[in-house]
């Protein structure tokens, strides 16, 4: 396994020569250096602390007067404040200036500010079809008016607030642009917004390839397979379908395979280490954990089922459960930015995560950070080798390398986001699923010839997804209307800003980058459980070993590729892309913040998605 702290993707390496710890001019910021600069400082603290106990004490009453000591009522006792740097404050503003200039000479000379490259879907297509332009004017079939859409990114060059203030809306449309400005704020610590870039591998699929083909393809099958348990994957055929349709992919299908075949087992997961391993769902989201005292059992409120599963793979539709989007109408609303309110149906039976809808339900209601807070809240075991804590018995961490310094990592990475939104909106622009669904509705309708790829249009799963939505469409409206649009679990659709890449798999990627290089990842979760098959009770797992890196990997996987499950995003661009580009920046955030710490060799070590391990 590689240790170089520098073995990040290609094209998010640092060079080497100029390390983050380092000033320009040849002058060095770390630790070491600093506290060797200062020995030489000729202060009253250093100089009392060199002193023998009696002398000491004699200089230090002369220092402050007698008559404290003596109790005379004109005496007063004046603070001494006692530091490193007391006797030359000047010297401290002089590092904490160098070592902020440092990192951002190091961002400038490693990164700079890289070009990006697209799909070129945006210049291919006249009419925009493979593009975001939801809230905007759209013809009849979800076409977007081109001038609004020419005016639309007119504006995202000009970058004001009053030039996005007044992109044109569809008539009647309400919606509102989710915080286009987001992407151009600066960030102070850490890579700057648009400093970070798409690996190649992850770009957006263009709309007509066989890769965009394959995602969207594993979207309409776990849109399908909402409700099936966990439980029956190895056991369901029409999960075999699944796995088989998928397969016929190959490479262009970038989930895991068992060779080269999707297998039940590590069907809608990720091939990252630990990830594919016993069940689906980390152990850290099935955790009993305390919040201020407060035992938190975690049961969630589920959402009602659409299909209630039998083992052997028949069903019935639940007459309360609700998926949203599957008729025309309502369709064409949400791309115009009309308000749809459609009111959540939720499962009257508090349920431990047990479904494809469970966890695209808590990537829905997850609060950016709160599933890390909540893992850390559950106890990770044992600190990461390099916590310089480790082998003191008379210290411990708390602002630096303790639990205060943890809450403050895991919070720095919001910046994250902006990276998210940089790539969203002066980037890629990158139609959601939902929107897609619209084009393979139209396609198969005959409005529209779209040039969509043979392998989608010819899958198993749009049959089946037709008639879901003709079930749906009758419960719901007392329509016979069967489309091929994507069902999609949030009432509300999909939000109002681009795909790629999924703010929570950037923060996703961030935050358990962090926790991966805060905790000894090779620690053996005991006790493992998982969910009975209707999600009521958890009982024990008995399977091959966890650890805490792998189960980080899942929390990574389930707050992820969760959004795709409800049909809001897509594996390639808005996971993967979104998943690497976060951990590249928290790599780059622990670079520069390990030379502001006091303490002596401290490191980060870090098992990345790609299963290279790194030492910062």
């Amino acid at each position: 396994m590689s240790t170089d702290n520098r073995s990040l993707p290609t094209d998010l390496s640092a060079d080497p020569s100029t390390p983050p710890n380092s000033a320009p001019n040849g002058r060095s910021n770390t630790p070491d250096k600093r506290r060797k600069k200062r020995s030489g400082i000729s202060s009253r603290r250093q100089f009392l602390g060199q002193a023998g106990g009696a002398t000491a004490a004699v200089l230090a009453v002369s220092a402050i007067g007698l008559e404290p000591l003596t109790g005379s009522r004109r005496s007063s006792v004046q603070a001494v404040e006692i530091s490193p740097f007391t006797g030359d404050p000047g010297d401290r503003a002089d590092d904490a200036k160098a070592i902020r200039k440092a990192a951002a000479d190091a961002e400038k000379a490693n990164f700079g500010q890289p070009s990006h490259q697209t799909n070129g879907d945006e210049e291919l297509y006249a009419n925009r079809i493979g593009n975001f332009h939801k809230t905007l004017p759209h013809n009849s079939i979800g076409e977007v008016d081109p001038a609004a859409y020419n005016q639309f990114l007119a504006a995202l060059a000009t970058g004001t607030f009053d030039a996005i203030e007044n992109v044109p809306r569809h008539p009647g449309g309400t919606g509102e642009l989710a915080n286009p400005l987001g992407g151009l704020a600066f960030n102070m610590e850490g890579p700057d917004s648009p400093a970070v870039t798409t690996p190649a591998a992850f770009l957006p699929p263009p709309i007509a390839s066989h890769k965009m083909a394959a995602q969207a393809v594993e979207v309409y099958w776990q849109a399908y397979l909402r409700d099936v348990p966990f439980t029956d994957y190895n056991t369901n055929p029409v999960v075999q379908q699944a796995c088989t349709d998928l397969t016929r992919f190959g490479a262009d299908y970038l989930g895991p395979k068992v060779g080269g075949v999707v297998t039940p087992q590590v069907l809608f997961r990720f091939d990252f280490p630990g990830a594919t391993v016993g069940p689906m769902v980390s152990q850290f989201l099935y955790r009993t954990f305390f919040y201020d005292g407060i035992e938190v059992i975690p049961r969630m409120r589920a959402r009602q089922p659409v299909i209630n599963w039998n083992l052997d793979g028949t069903f019935v539709f639940d007459p309360a459960g609700r998926d949203f989007l599957t008729a025309f109408s309502e369709w064409l609303n949400h791309q115009n930015g009309v308000a749809l309110g459609n009111a959540n149906v939720f499962d009257a039976t508090p349920r431990f995560i047990r479904s494809v809808r469970d966890v695209g339900h808590l990537a829905g209601s997850d609060t950016i950070q709160t599933a890390y807070y909540r893992a850390a809240l559950t106890g990770l075991g044992a600190a990461d080798l390099g916590n310089p804590y480790n082998n003191s018995t008379r210290q411990g961490g708390f602002a630096t390398f303790g639990l205060g310094h943890l809450n403050n990592l895991i919070g720095s990475v919001h910046k994250g986001e902006r990276h998210t939104w940089y790539h969203k909106w002066f980037v890629h622009r990158y139609p959601r699923p939902d929107a897609f669904g619209g084009l393979v509705d139209n396609r198969l309708q005959g409005r529209a010839n779209y040039p969509l790829h043979a392998d989608l249009l010819n899958s198993p799963v749009l049959p089946l997804i037709q008639a879901y939505n003709q079930h749906l469409n009758q419960v719901r409206f007392g329509s016979n209307e069967a489309s091929f649009l994507l069902p999609m679990e949030l009432p509300g659709g999909s939000p109002n800003h681009p795909a790629a890449p999924a703010g929570h798999a950037v923060t996703a990627g961030a935050c358990v980058t962090i926790l991966k290089a805060w905790f000894r990842e090779d620690t053996v979760i005991n006790n493992p459980v998982q969910p009975n098959r209707d999600g009521t009770a958890l009982v024990p797992f008995t399977g091959a070993q966890l650890t805490v890196g792998g189960e980080l990997n899942k929390l990574a996987h389930n707050l992820s590729l969760g959004r795709d499950m409800s049909g809001v995003h897509w594996r390639v661009a808005d996971d993967l892309n979104g998943l690497f580009q976060g951990e590249a920046v928290a790599i780059r955030l622990l670079q520069e913040a390990k030379a502001t710490y006091p303490e002596p060799n401290a490191t980060f070590t870090l098992t990345k998605f790609d299963g290279t391990t790194i030492t910062i």
